[in-house]
């Protein structure tokens, strides 16, 4: 019993500490007048202004989001993240003071890459019983000075406390392990059957994973590739249980939505290069129709010509491409390729008749 007081005194003092530290910091960070917490840029914009090294800015935004962001079950309901522009999410966030793991995440992540400091925001689970809804849960990885640390504002909010604070990665693995196994940045992940019984020993036989390179890949990489990239680590690292299953699930559901999404993209392009290509037709159909009347050039017709044809075949290559990545079921692409090579026969009869018809005009 005197060893765990012993312990609890030691913890308790290096807290202290460390608090006393950055108490200057805390202090300022709890001043940010209330018309700039409304907003990422506002809060980063002060930090910014009253404190110049990573570290003051990791520690201001963290002691500001768990002084002033309360947990909150119904937020798992309020939020939908997918699919919204991440500022307006960012926005409903801080008006509401409220939110869950995954809100608090994607809030200091975002405060901190405004500030400068590489940030992201990382998905697993906990060693904690399940909730009511799943065992899932997020929190933050922190770049400061070359080196990477994790941080869970979720656990600190409400205690006043920095114990999840810019912890090593080493540490950190003995209560959070992510769904993709580079964000437990070490050399040696823990698999998930370890994490499970409670070993965490480093395996020195096994390979080395090469974290930094691979996270400083995926920071460059845009969303899809970023969740591809995910989804074939955890692949090669094994789905052992049924939260992995879940998240990877979820992760390529976005994929696919990303997809469809770009065969969207693709089709609506493809509409709108069908549209251009008429209007230039129909100016071309004018002029035959006025006798030719203003007078055009030879080279300014051909130009014409040239420009409906440059925008149907640009329009016949996105057409082309719909479909696979993922399989097209939503767009009638036939029916839109018929159109097209309906215009594409109008337009060169035109050509040929007006092209005939100059040459006529020229020579009376």
């Amino acid at each position: 019993m005197k060893l765990l007081y012993l312990l609890a005194f030691i913890c308790s003092t290096g807290t202290n500490i460390a608090q006393d530290q950055f108490a200057y910091v805390d202090d300022k960070a709890r001043q940010i007048p209330v018309e700039q917490t409304y907003s990422t840029a506002g809060i980063a914009r002060y930090i910014n202004e009253n404190f110049t090294r990573d570290g003051e800015k990791i520690r201001a935004a963290y002691t500001w989001i768990i002084h002033n962001i309360q947990y909150s079950k119904d937020s798992l309901f309020h939020f939908n993240t997918w699919g919204i522009d991440p500022e307006t999410n960012m926005t409903s966030i801080l008006r509401r003071r409220k939110g869950v793991c995954e809100n608090y995440a994607a809030l200091f992540s975002n405060i901190l890459l405004k500030c400068g400091v590489q940030a992201a925001a990382v998905t697993g689970y906990t060693n904690l019983p399940a909730n009511d809804y799943w065992n899932g849960h997020g929190w933050v990885a922190v770049q400061l000075e070359n080196e990477w640390y994790l941080c869970d504002p979720t656990w600190d909010a409400g205690y006043a406390s920095y114990l999840y604070y810019l912890v090593p990665p080493g540490e950190f693995i003995h209560s959070h392990i992510p769904f993709d196994p580079m964000w437990q940045l070490l050399e040696h992940p823990v698999s998930h059957k370890d994490f499970k019984r409670g070993h965490f020993t480093v395996q020195k036989h096994s390979p080395v994973f090469h974290y930094k390179d691979s996270v400083q890949a995926y920071l460059q990489s845009d969303t899809l590739q970023q969740m591809k990239s995910a989804a074939a680590r955890m692949k090669a690292a094994g789905i052992e249980n049924a939260d992995q299953q879940t998240w990877y699930t979820y992760n390529q559901m976005k994929v696919q939505i990303v997809h469809e999404e770009e065969n969207m993209q693709l089709y609506n392009d493809a509409v709108a290069g069908l549209n251009k290509a008429k209007n230039l037709y129909n100016e071309l159909v004018q002029y035959r129709n006025n006798n030719f009347i203003p007078a055009k050039t030879a080279a300014e017709t051909e130009n014409l010509f040239t420009a409906i044809d440059k925008l149907l075949q640009d329009a016949f290559i996105k057409l082309d491409d719909i479909g696979k990545k993922t399989e097209n079921f939503q767009y009638d692409t036939d029916s839109l390729r018929e159109r097209l090579l309906v215009l594409s026969a109008k337009a060169k009869e035109q050509q040929a008749y007006i092209k005939n018809n100059l040459s006529l005009h020229k020579n009376r």
